[in-house]
């Protein structure tokens, strides 16, 4: 199978994907996190200042949305502003209601967040990647990593300093730290009935050994606007038992 990721680039598109996280986050311990709303949709004020980005794959010559990421910025994203005011879900006017900075820096004690400080204030540009989804019929590590690379390689792409911030299941923390994610502060939280823990990455972090093949992700994606990953999906074969 051939998967795309990319940015989502119309309103059919942020629809579907909202919809998406929506349904995902709903099935998790994770559901805190979502407003009740009748459309089904999983949307807050950090969308406003937040890219967002799909992972595809190509059935039947079309290409179905089946993941993806937001990377939150600590500024607006005028273009997400635009879309999200004329499908009518968010006015800007509700824009950064939230207290903190990036989601990440509310689940944690005043004492930890000197941490948190102390990395954006020397960062011209702090991300936070959220709403990490994948579908449940294509779960996989390796689409995983396919979309954390590429969340990476969107910074590898700027060319200011940069901090990008990451909360997870402790669980998944060993996933990051194979990145150079570094956790921010020793403890874990909770957040909405689920636990947390915080990393960051910085570009004099990211393991040596990641970085040629994300650069090279870099230059796919600077050039053809999206990046591709090839795999051939292992259709599992019962097992015939006999006497």
């Amino acid at each position: 199978m051939t998967y795309y990721f990319r940015e989502i680039q119309n309103q059919q598109e942020m629809l579907n994907w909202l919809r998406l996280r929506y349904t995902i986050y709903n099935s998790t311990r994770c559901a805190g996190f979502l407003r009740a709303n009748e459309e089904e949709i999983d949307v807050d004020d950090y969308d406003l200042r937040a890219r967002h980005y799909g992972l595809f794959v190509e059935e039947a010559d079309e290409q179905k949305l089946i993941g993806g990421l937001r990377i939150i910025q600590n500024k607006p994203v005028l273009s997400s502003i635009r879309m999200l005011k004329e499908m009518g879900i968010l006015d800007q006017q509700e824009m950064l209601k939230e207290k903190a900075v990036l989601p990440i820096m509310s689940y944690f004690e005043d004492d930890d967040n000197a941490n948190f400080d102390n990395l954006v204030e020397h960062s011209p540009v702090a991300t936070e990647g959220s709403r990490l989804v994948l579908n449940k019929e294509y779960q996989s590590l390796r689409l995983a990593k396919f979309i954390i690379s590429n969340a990476i390689i969107m910074h590898l792409l700027l060319e200011e300093d940069w901090t990008a911030f990451v909360s997870c299941n402790p669980l998944h923390a060993r996933l990051y730290h194979s990145f150079g994610f570094k956790n921010v502060c020793s403890q874990t939280t909770w957040a909405k009935d689920a636990p947390v823990s915080a990393l960051y990455l910085q570009d004099g972090l990211l393991e040596a050994d990641k970085r040629v093949e994300l650069e090279d992700m870099a230059a796919a994606y600077k050039s053809d606007g999206f990046t591709v990953y090839e795999h051939t999906r292992v259709r599992k074969v019962p097992v015939r038992r006999t006497a």
